[in-house]
């Protein structure tokens, strides 16, 4: 009884521990990603929750790399550059749990037209930010910040979010700490759902 216990307590350490401290995760940033902000977001999330996750840019994703980048963010517009290869990828990594994030969507069209191409048999969803941060870890003033926020869903796990007419990457190159905690909340989310 106590040997299963013991068993049952370290694979839920382990399970806690590979879920929420993600040591050894990337995102990627593709397109015009500004490394340096993204990185200080990301150690803003360091900071305060304890959660260590490093930026990588500049990579090619291919299908033998793809599945080191659990959470893809691409920035201004620049998933409409993404060749046919790259959105089949990216539709294959979806699929199999992994997170998109588009920042700064201005053109609703464009976005429709995207979300058609990559996964065509899931519909969009508007998310409102005292729901999709209902939990508020991070305590966002939601009073003081605005963000119109889409996503779908792949078995009830959020796979691709929309950060529509707001660049998160731009205010975390401000260091304006409410979108340290948009930005944290949104990867704290990914990965413990």
């Amino acid at each position: 009884m106590v040997k299963k216990i013991i068993t049952i307590l370290g694979l839920i350490i382990i399970s806690f521990h590979s879920t929420l401290f993600a040591q050894n995760q990337k995102v990627l940033l593709l397109g015009e990603c500004d490394k340096e902000s993204t990185t200080s977001m990301l150690n803003y999330l360091n900071q305060k929750a304890k959660i260590s996750l490093s930026a990588e840019n500049a990579i090619q994703i291919s299908t033998e790399n793809i599945s080191s980048y659990p959470i893809i963010l691409i920035c201004n517009n620049d998933y409409l550059k993404l060749t046919n290869t790259e959105v089949a990828l990216l539709q294959n990594h979806l699929k199999q749990g992994g997170f998109l994030i588009l920042d700064n969507i201005t053109s609703d069209y464009t976005f429709s037209i995207f979300l058609n191409k990559i996964l065509p048999e899931f519909k969009k969803q508007s998310l409102p930010m005292d729901t999709f941060f209902k939990q508020n870890l991070f305590n966002i003033n939601l009073n003081e910040v605005s963000v119109t926020l889409e996503g779908i869903f792949i078995n009830n796990k959020l796979a691709l979010l929309g950060i529509k007419k707001t660049s998160l990457t731009n205010q975390w190159k401000e260091g304006e700490e409410e979108f340290f905690k948009i930005g944290s909340s949104i990867i704290f989310y990914n990965l413990t759902r």
